[in-house]
């Protein structure tokens, strides 16, 4: 991992203006102070997603996203946080330096493996439109139907025939043969002595990664046109992992499509270069396809970041459809709905998207089925619902892929609906569901477990944050009475407000309110470190707001810190009527404002003392032991609160 120093975060802080930033994702309109825009990270049609360019930070009312500007890009981008200060220092044209050896020499490794991709992607590009060079294969992308417009936006190139043509021009530009083979241009020859053009007489799709970075390329041969075949070579050539591009983990197409796939919130999956371009020009751009490899989970796990619906299309043969099936579970199991869409025999996306043309929507609409039909249709049609054995195979089958959803609420409507089609009772099919559900979990929770004692960071969807519980251990449920519930509420509001004085008063405001407050009464969790930060740099003797926005404290206080910085929190008016606590405007007089808080905050906090002392009381009572203690304690704490009510403990 890349690490950067605070000067270097703080000017390419300085230098991204995050309003330009967020207006790339969503479109915002000024009001007042701040920005607003319907939020990227849900669907939602009244806007509650605002951009506050003075703290250079953004908060969602809905959702509850929230940060500064690299937060924004991870989250958007499902990038890590070194990523996301690469991806704006290089918009912002700063020249990011490297700490430590290693480090340095990595990024300057990765830096030079996508100069010389950027290089290659150019020299393909210019060599098919060169009339001695490329005449072959443009004629050939020409005769397949595609336009040049759909050519030039995805970057389609040839790589001329021979072995050294990419070698020579990239050695001319000073880009050596070691760091084209690092990026996988190259390959070194078996008697060591040189290297030899990887792509040679083939038809060039440039694979680039979300963001717009060439990572690698697909070659295909073109010359079964006119029956030259050489059928010793392979059909197409894929680029190797390299320093820069996993395979696993990008989507050929994604970065076409990903604006498309947010606003529709759907996305139609495919197997190759050549079925994503034809749907492109047909006008369903939102399709992406896997880069060389049979579809995996880190790839479904990026596209769930964009889509809420997966629709996929694989061709019309056995390979077809058993990469559909691997498909489904995998979408269902990130949380996506599954859709097929079924192509006659022998077609495939490619060639349907040819015939269709400016109809291929429409077609897709008509034809798509959701999994459940299509996997009961496809074992039907293949004869194999035929014997007791195969009809019992397609109902697990069906349970299987629904086993892979994690709500169980949807996983109870698909029940239903699969009891429809297979005509069993959901009484039949339930236990055998929740088994496999059972089942699903623990292998989850291995595969988890293993990803951590790795040191990797577990997948999850996009804007999506870890699990939290209302309180109590793992697996306890408890049940909040509506005054238990309304006592947390004021609570939170009171902590909120003390934790936004704080960040927007400074020291001055900090030792105010730790000066009469102890830690221990903030909740566990995000408030009480969000208190303990605030008490460090006090103590340190400069408060740096900037790094919990960056989420230098983790997750859960920046989240915080974005929510309060932006939100605010206003005790309500019945606390001046029925409890005598006066309700000054929060910026109006924040000494008030903070004592008042303070005073709500202590007041919670001894009210919970009550509640446990006379809970203990009665159980001691019903054992028949003394009780003297607990009446002593409730009374000392009666007019503990008799003397918050005067307000004697706050400053």
């Amino acid at each position: 991992m890349a690490y950067f120093s605070d000067d270097t975060i703080a000017e390419v802080r300085a230098a991204s203006d995050i309003v330009d930033v967020v207006s790339g994702y969503a479109r915002l309109k000024k009001r007042g102070a701040s920005y607003f825009g319907l939020c990227p990270f849900h669907q939602e049609k009244t806007p509650s997603f605002s951009v506050n360019p003075a703290l250079g930070i953004y908060k969602c009312f809905g959702c509850g996203a929230g940060g500064d500007v690299f937060r924004f890009i991870q989250e958007v981008e499902g990038m890590s946080f070194p990523e996301a200060v690469r991806t704006l220092a290089e918009t912002a044209g700063i020249e990011l330096p490297e700490e430590g050896d290693a480090s340095r020499e990595r990024a300057d490794a990765m830096e030079a493996a996508y100069g010389a991709l950027r290089f290659a992607a150019r020299f393909y590009y210019g060599q098919l439109t060169r009339a001695d060079a490329g005449s072959r294969a443009l004629d050939y992308i020409r005769g397949r139907g595609y336009s040049e417009a759909t050519v030039k936006e995805f970057g389609v190139g040839y790589a001329p025939d021979g072995w050294n043509h990419l070698l020579d021009e990239a050695e001319a530009n000073h880009i050596s043969a070691e760091t084209l083979e690092q990026a996988g241009l190259v390959v070194a020859k078996k008697s060591g002595e040189g290297y030899y053009d990887r792509y040679r007489d083939r038809i060039i799709f440039p694979v680039l990664s979300h963001m717009g970075k060439v990572l690698g390329f697909g070659g295909r041969v073109f010359s079964e046109a006119s029956g030259e075949q050489d059928r010793a070579q392979p059909k197409y050539i894929n680029s190797p992992e390299t320093i820069v591009y996993d395979k696993r983990r990008v989507l050929y197409g994604l970065r076409q499509a990903r604006q498309v796939i947010r606003e529709q919130e759907e996305a139609v999956l495919v197997e190759g270069y050549t079925d994503v371009m034809s749907l492109h020009q047909a006008g369903v751009r939102n399709a992406v396809a896997s880069c060389g490899t049979s579809l995996t989970r880190e790839q479904v796990q990026l596209l769930s970041r964009y889509a809420q619906r997966a629709v996929l299309i694989f061709d019309a043969d056995g390979a077809g459809e058993n990469a559909a099936r691997r498909g489904i579970e995998m979408v269902l199991a990130a949380g996506m709905s599954a859709y097929v869409v079924p192509l006659p025999a022998g077609e495939d996306p490619d060639s349907v998207a040819q015939r269709e043309g400016a109809a291929l929507q429409a077609f897709l609409k008509e034809h798509q089925v959701d999994f459940a039909r299509w996997l009961h249709d496809a074992d039907r049609e293949a004869g194999r619902l035929a014997t007791p054995e195969g009809r019992a195979a397609g109902m697990r089958g069906i349970l299987q892929a629904i086993a892979a959803i994690p709500d169980p609420l949807s996983r109870e409507a698909w029940l239903s609906q699969a009891s429809e089609l297979l005509a069993t009772p959901e009484s039949r099919l339930r236990h055998v569901l929740d088994d496999m559900a059972k089942s699903r979990q623990r292998e989850e929770r291995q595969r988890s477990s293993r990803t951590e004692r790795s040191g990797a960071a577990p997948v999850r969807p996009f804007g999506g944050a870890p699990p939290r519980r209302a309180g109590g251990a793992p697996g306890e449920t408890r049940r909040a009475t509506p005054s238990a519930t309304s006592a947390a509420l004021t609570t939170l509001a009171s902590e909120k407000i003390l934790i936004r004085l704080m960040f927007r008063q400074g020291r001055p405001m900090i030792a105010r309110i730790l000066g009469n407050m102890n830690l221990n009464e903030f909740s566990p969790g995000a408030t009480r470190r969000a208190a303990e930060i605030f008490a460090e740099q006090h103590q340190a003797g400069a408060v740096d707001v900037q790094a919990m926005l960056g989420g230098a404290y983790g997750e859960e206080v920046q989240q915080l810190v974005a929510d309060v910085a932006m939100t605010k929190e206003e005790p309500s008016g019945n606390w001046k009527q029925k409890k005598g606590v006066q309700v000054p405007g929060l910026d109006a007089n924040p000494e008030e404002v903070a004592r008042q808080a303070m005073k709500r905050l202590k007041m919670a906090r001894v009210r919970e003392a009550m509640d446990r002392q006379i809970e203990e009381q009665d159980r001691a009572e019903a054992r028949g032991e003394d009780i003297r203690t607990y009446q002593e304690n409730i009374m000392q704490l009666q007019a503990l609160m008799h003397r918050l009510k005067k307000g004697e403990l706050t400053g």
